[in-house]
């Protein structure tokens, strides 16, 4: 049985929403693809949530340099 797809990765509402273009080489664009269809999404979500991952992780480290 398949897994449901996963809930859309919407940006909040009432934020300012910005839409960007980048350019992927195409291997990392067949990546993404696989990984949006196993997950039943799509590319935008998928680049959505590592951005969200990778900023978060990024505050997380920086807040630890400032502790210590």
């Amino acid at each position: 049985m398949k897994n449901p797809p996963l809930k859309a990765r919407q940006p909040a509402a009432g934020k300012n929403v910005e839409r960007i273009t980048l350019s992927l080489d195409g291997e990392d664009k067949r990546a993404l693809e696989k990984l949006a269809n196993e997950k039943r999404v799509s590319i935008a979500w998928v680049i959505r949530d590592a951005v969200s991952r990778y900023l978060t992780e990024e505050k997380e480290n920086s807040d630890r340099k400032t502790e210590g």
